[in-house]
Parts: C-alpha cells; sequence; structure tokens
C-alpha cells in the first residue's frame, strides 16, 4: 500500500495555533457585538457625523502565528520596496482609524503584516525562508495623519492551506492595542465561507471586516493598483 505524503508541519502549525486562537476571539469579538451589523458602506457614510449613532466596532481577532517579531523603527508604507517588484498584484490599502463617535485617531499606529504572494509570512516560525519572496516586505507601520488616514503600498492577498485572502492589522494608541483584527476580500465569499476564523465572526461582524473597492476616478491610469478601502473603528 503506498504511503499517503505526509503532512505540510507549517501549516499543521498554523491551524492549531488559530483554533487555540478563536477563544480568545470569541470574548474579544463581543466589543463589537453593540450596534454591529451596519455594511462596511453604511460605516464609511457616517464617519465624522456628531449626531449619528454610536458606529459599530471593528471585529477583534486573533493576531495569528507570525506576528512580527519586530517592526523597524521608520514608518514602512510600501511593503513592495524590495530591490525589485514583488510577485504579485499591486494593491493599495487606505482607510481611517475613528472611535465609535467618528472622530478621528490621529496619531494611532497601524500595522499590517500578511503572507507573500508564494504564501509564506517573513517570520522565522514559518519555516519556509527559502521559499519566502526577498521583495516582500511582509510587514509595515505607519501613523495615522490629522483626519485618522492611513495608506499602505502592498499587495492582494492569497490563500495558503486553511485560510482564505487576508490582512492582519492592528491599531495601537500610547503603547496600548486598540484593536487587531483582519481584513477581508468582497470577492472571495466562496473561500470566505470555508475560512473558520470567518465563520467565527458571525454574519452581523463579517460586513465590518470586508474591504471594499474604491471606485475608479478621473485620472487614474489604467494600469494604477487595484484599490481598497477598509475604515476601522475603534474603543479609544
Amino acid at each position: 500500500m503506498a504511503r499517503s505524503a505526509p503532512p505540510d508541519r507549517t501549516a499543521v502549525a498554523r491551524r492549531r495555533y488559530l483554533r487555540r486562537g478563536l477563544g480568545q476571539m470569541a470574548g474579544a469579538a463581543g466589543l463589537a457585538t453593540a450596534a454591529a451589523g451596519a455594511p462596511r458602506e453604511a460605516v464609511a457614510r457616517i464617519i465624522g457625523r456628531s449626531d449619528a449613532s454610536p458606529l459599530p466596532l471593528t471585529p477583534s481577532m486573533t493576531e495569528g502565528p507570525f506576528y512580527p517579531p519586530a517592526f523597524q523603527p521608520l514608518p514602512v508604507r510600501s511593503l513592495r520596496a524590495g530591490s525589485a517588484a514583488p510577485s504579485g498584484k499591486p494593491l493599495e490599502l487606505s482607510g481611517r482609524i475613528v472611535d465609535a463617535n467618528g472622530r478621528p485617531l490621529a496619531g494611532a499606529r497601524v500595522e499590517i503584516w500578511q503572507c507573500d504572494a508564494r504564501g509564506h509570512y517573513h517570520h522565522p516560525r514559518d519555516g519556509a525562508s527559502d521559499d519566502r519572496d526577498p521583495d516582500f516586505a511582509g510587514f509595515g507601520w505607519q501613523l495615522a495623519d490629522a483626519q485618522g488616514a492611513y495608506v499602505f503600498e502592498t499587495i492582494e492577498p492569497v490563500p495558503y492551506p486553511g485560510r482564505t485572502p487576508h490582512i492582519h492589522v492592528r491599531v495601537r494608541r500610547d503603547d496600548r492595542a486598540l484593536v487587531t483584527s483582519q481584513m477581508f476580500l468582497p470577492e472571495r465569499a466562496e473561500d470566505n465561507g470555508r475560512d473558520f476564523l470567518w465563520r467565527a465572526l458571525g454574519r452581523s461582524n463579517q460586513s465590518l471586516a470586508l474591504a471594499s473597492d474604491r471606485p475608479v476616478v478621473a485620472g487614474d491610469a489604467r494600469d494604477a493598483p487595484r484599490r481598497l478601502v477598509f475604515d476601522l473603528v475603534v474603543a479609544a
């Protein structure tokens, strides 16, 4: 009888770690239950309105096993700043960070991290250093501007065994983590539906974890990167 192929140890480790984080996420996600359920577009429409009811909070999720061990000391806007263009489709990810009343959190620190186009994180625990894309940074951070806005140049997230495409994000202020979450792609509904972390969010919070495409405007180059918007609402 032929032996079956041994399991991918890295993928197994990821799944085990993420399942352990479900308990933590379930408790943290309770922060977002009040007023949850509004679609991302609705959140964007009422940001900045002082007379609106409280905005639903971005749901908290596990940071996963590959939170960067050390970020660069200076802000990193582009994760595509290697010696050559990295593999993957270019993506501009932008948004605003506000509190539940729509007030911008100027100076909040935004961190993102994701796997490269080959499905590997730039982290020593990933165990695939020989196959990582050397021209993709893998993670970066910056400070939100006076309007709470941020923007990163990165690549479209890709799936890997057990996970739908996603980008991890954390917002910090005064050395305190305000939220750790994950951003998902709106067009990957089938893949999202198979992702156990996505399902654990529940319908009321899933819409708050979806990015939305920024409309094409006059002057955009034909070969411009895809532009996604992901606003974050936090309990400041």
